[in-house]
């Protein structure tokens, strides 16, 4: 009976000792460091202004692979407007139309020739060829 009740203690313990030190083995991502030592920052500052980590992280994480792999400074959608730039040129012209006609021709001979298919593949090519 005793050698049974040190028995479950131990492995009580030692299952204890191997969950607290799961989150320690958790990969984490470098969006997740630099959104994690903003989000930090901005609560010791005062300036979280109702926003949850959630939704923050939620927009970092945008920023964050928008930037390239640096964290914008995120902020509140109630105070500000978010200002994103860009390296490509959005604007909708007659030559954009055209040229995404243009790649779509060249898409259907592509997925004709090679198997590709689906929403994934097309956007892949279209983001090459525009």
């Amino acid at each position: 009976m005793r050698s049974r009740s040190i028995g479950i203690g131990l492995c009580t313990a030692m299952s204890f000792v191997a969950f607290a030190s799961l989150p320690g083995l958790a990969a984490t991502s470098p969006a997740m460091e630099a959104c994690s030592k903003q989000w930090n920052a901005m609560k010791t500052a005062g300036k979280t202004e109702g926003m949850t980590w959630h939704s923050f992280w939620s927009q970092c994480s945008k920023d964050f692979a928008a930037g390239g792999g640096a964290a914008a400074p995120a902020t509140s959608k109630k105070t500000s407007e978010r200002v994103t730039t860009t390296a490509r040129n959005e604007d909708d012209s007659a030559s954009s139309a055209q040229q995404k006609k243009d790649c779509d021709t060249k898409w259907d001979a592509n997925k004709a020739r090679t198997g590709a298919h689906g929403w994934h593949d097309y956007f892949q090519f279209m983001a090459k060829c525009m």
